[in-house]
């Protein structure tokens, strides 16, 4: 066995660390660059030169942090020997670059310290190492969306049975009731004046009834699918509401509650459609007359909302609704799956009323308080905020709501 003399061990450490995977840069006391190797003079772009190294270590400083993905190298990392992760250097030229960091500080022979650099350019691995971090975001975030789809589709699912289960005893409520007393007027069963009127009026209130569960469904069914037909046009408030009272006359004093509305003299106009606005005031007003309480009392006021729209306020004395439900009164998820809680009906009239409200350019929004009452805002533009080919006039503003 051989032994190397100091010569060639000199010679192989010498080939060693200029062939080095990775940049090396000793800098003396002076912060002078006094030992550069090959791949260290390529990386930082230094070119050829002979003699002096023409680089200083502060020229590898200058660049600033960029939270969450590189910190700038800075003197305080010279403090502590150890690697740096993730450190943005500086070329010769300005340009930075990231690098992964080794800092060995050592003594020659002569006394002199040294400052030892070993740098690994991974600006590549880096920006890869992004890319995929953000797909793997947009892959988790799509995921997210996908689960929560198939979530609220497996809901309404398991509602669609109740839904439908649900409907179809309300619509054969009403009918038997209207074949029934449609058999005693055509057996002439009734004995006397006053009850074939008592059947009619059965008839026709149950026959409403009808017709309000049947647009309730095909409402529903045409705002999901997109298809419900609007003609929106610049109309005067006060029209629309006007017939509030009469409308209602029966239904609150049955339940023993008034209605108080006030439109003021002068005109508000706002762009909405006719047919579908009174369908929203109607739902909004019937809703505060059913929940109220005995010698309560419904107010409608015209007002400006504070984002300077139209706004018809419905305020109603009953028993509001509790906090941790108010964002399900909107909800048409929610509102299917509990069909079978609703005092009347299929309980769509507040999702569909939003819909509407909300395809004329407008919203539909509440504020409760259990036990005190609750308060409906219609909010309708005043300038035009919709597509021109929503704009035209309904020719038949009294016709099937279902239309």
């Amino acid at each position: 066995m051989s032994s190397s003399s100091p010569n060639s061990v000199s010679e192989v450490l010498s080939i060693i660390a200029q062939e080095a995977i990775m940049g090396i840069a000793a800098f003396g006391p002076d912060e002078s660059c006094v030992y550069l190797n090959r791949l260290g003079g390529e990386v930082l772009e230094i070119g050829a030169f002979e003699g002096d190294i023409p680089l200083k270590l502060e020229e590898l400083m200058g660049q600033a942090d960029r939270p969450g993905f590189a910190r700038g190298f800075a003197r305080s990392l010279l403090d502590h020997e150890g690697l740096y992760q993730d450190i943005l250097m500086q070329k010769k030229n300005g340009y930075a670059f990231v690098a992964n960091v080794g800092v060995k500080h050592a003594t020659m022979s002569n006394g002199q310290p040294v400052t030892i650099l070993m740098f690994q350019d991974i600006t590549i691995q880096k920006k890869l190492q992004r890319d995929i971090q953000a797909k793997q975001d947009e892959i988790q975030k799509a995921f997210a969306e996908v689960s929560e789809q198939n979530r609220q589709l497996l809901e309404l699912d398991q509602a669609k049975d109740k839904f439908i289960a649900l409907t179809s005893h309300e619509l054969r409520t009403p009918l038997s009731a209207i074949v029934a007393n449609a058999d005693v007027l055509v057996e002439g069963l009734y004995e006397s004046p006053e009850q074939k009127e008592e059947f009619i009026r059965t008839i026709h209130a149950q026959g409403l009834q009808l017709m309000e569960l049947v647009n309730d469904i095909l409402d529903f069914a045409k705002i999901r699918a997109g298809k419900m037909d609007f003609a929106v046009e610049q109309l005067d408030l006060r029209d629309v509401i006007s017939s509030i009272n009469a409308n209602f006359d029966h239904m609150a004093s049955h339940s023993k509650v008034e209605i108080d509305v006030a439109v003021g003299d002068e005109p508000v106009l706002a762009w909405y459609d006719s047919l579908r606005m009174k369908e929203v005031i109607n739902n909004v007003v019937s809703n505060a007359i059913k929940y109220n309480r005995e010698g309560g009392t419904v107010v409608l006021r015209i007002e400006q909302s504070p984002t300077g729209l139209a706004r018809i306020r419905c305020t109603d004395t009953g028993l509001g609704i509790p906090a941790d439900k108010i964002s399900a009164v909107f909800n048409e998820f929610e509102t299917v799956g509990n069909v079978s809680k609703h005092h009347k009906g299929t309980g769509l009239g507040m999702p569909i009323s939003k819909k509407l409200c909300q395809s004329m350019g407008g919203d539909l929004t509440l504020e409760s308080r259990e036990g005190v009452g609750t308060t409906f805002y219609i909010d309708i533009p005043v300038e035009k905020v919709l597509d021109d080919s929503m704009y035209n006039s309904r020719q038949d503003v009294w016709g099937d709501l279902a239309a």
